[in-house]
Protein backbone atom coordinates (compact mmCIF):
# COMPACT_ATOMS: atom_id res chain seq x y z
CA UNK A 1 0.00 0.00 0.00
CA UNK A 2 1.40 3.18 -0.84
CA UNK A 3 -0.22 5.85 1.28
CA UNK A 4 0.70 9.43 0.63
CA UNK A 5 0.47 12.35 3.17
CA UNK A 6 -2.28 13.89 1.38
CA UNK A 7 -4.24 10.99 1.84
CA UNK A 8 -3.55 10.51 5.32
CA UNK A 9 -4.68 13.90 6.20
CA UNK A 10 -7.77 13.07 5.48
CA UNK A 11 -8.55 10.56 8.54
CA UNK A 12 -10.88 12.08 10.97
CA UNK A 13 -10.87 9.08 13.01
CA UNK A 14 -9.21 8.66 16.43
CA UNK A 15 -5.33 6.98 15.09
CA UNK A 16 -2.70 5.80 17.31
CA UNK A 17 0.18 4.78 15.06
CA UNK A 18 2.03 1.81 17.32
CA UNK A 19 5.26 0.57 15.67
CA UNK A 20 8.39 -1.07 17.05
CA UNK A 21 11.93 0.21 17.27
CA UNK A 22 13.45 -3.07 16.27
CA UNK A 23 10.89 -3.89 13.45
CA UNK A 24 13.13 -5.41 10.95
CA UNK A 25 11.17 -5.19 7.86
CA UNK A 26 10.09 -1.40 8.14
CA UNK A 27 12.09 1.59 9.40
CA UNK A 28 11.22 3.77 11.79
CA UNK A 29 10.67 6.65 10.25
CA UNK A 30 7.84 5.36 8.14
CA UNK A 31 5.56 5.54 11.22
CA UNK A 32 6.79 8.78 12.18
CA UNK A 33 5.68 9.62 8.87
CA UNK A 34 1.98 8.44 9.05
CA UNK A 35 1.77 10.54 12.49
CA UNK A 36 2.82 13.38 11.26
CA UNK A 37 0.32 13.30 8.61
CA UNK A 38 -2.73 12.19 10.27
CA UNK A 39 -4.23 15.03 12.42
CA UNK A 40 -4.37 14.58 15.79
CA UNK A 41 -2.99 11.36 15.35
CA UNK A 42 -1.07 9.43 18.67
CA UNK A 43 2.37 7.49 18.10
CA UNK A 44 3.97 4.85 19.78
CA UNK A 45 7.73 3.64 19.28
CA UNK A 46 7.84 0.55 21.09
CA UNK A 47 10.93 0.14 22.93
CA UNK A 48 12.42 -3.68 22.04
CA UNK A 49 9.60 -4.10 19.54
CA UNK A 50 9.33 -5.54 16.28
CA UNK A 51 7.59 -6.02 13.57
CA UNK A 52 4.26 -7.70 15.32
CA UNK A 53 4.59 -6.28 18.66
CA UNK A 54 1.14 -7.02 19.04
CA UNK A 55 1.81 -10.66 20.20
CA UNK A 56 4.78 -9.71 22.20
CA UNK A 57 3.56 -10.82 26.22
CA UNK A 58 6.21 -7.60 27.27
CA UNK A 59 4.89 -5.43 25.57
CA UNK A 60 1.21 -3.88 27.20
CA UNK A 61 -0.18 -3.09 23.82
CA UNK A 62 -3.87 -4.48 24.51
CA UNK A 63 -4.02 -2.10 27.55
CA UNK A 64 -2.05 0.97 26.02
CA UNK A 65 -4.38 0.77 22.82
CA UNK A 66 -7.50 0.65 25.17
CA UNK A 67 -6.61 3.86 27.16
CA UNK A 68 -6.09 5.39 24.25
CA UNK A 69 -9.45 4.55 23.03
CA UNK A 70 -11.50 4.95 25.78
CA UNK A 71 -9.43 7.02 28.17
CA UNK A 72 -7.25 6.63 31.32
CA UNK A 73 -10.05 6.53 33.87
CA UNK A 74 -11.83 3.51 31.74
CA UNK A 75 -12.34 -0.01 33.25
Amino acid sequence: MNFTAQSLSTITARTLVAHGDRDNFFPVEIPVSIYRSIPDAALWIIPGGDHVPIYDSTVPFTSTARRFLVGPGAK
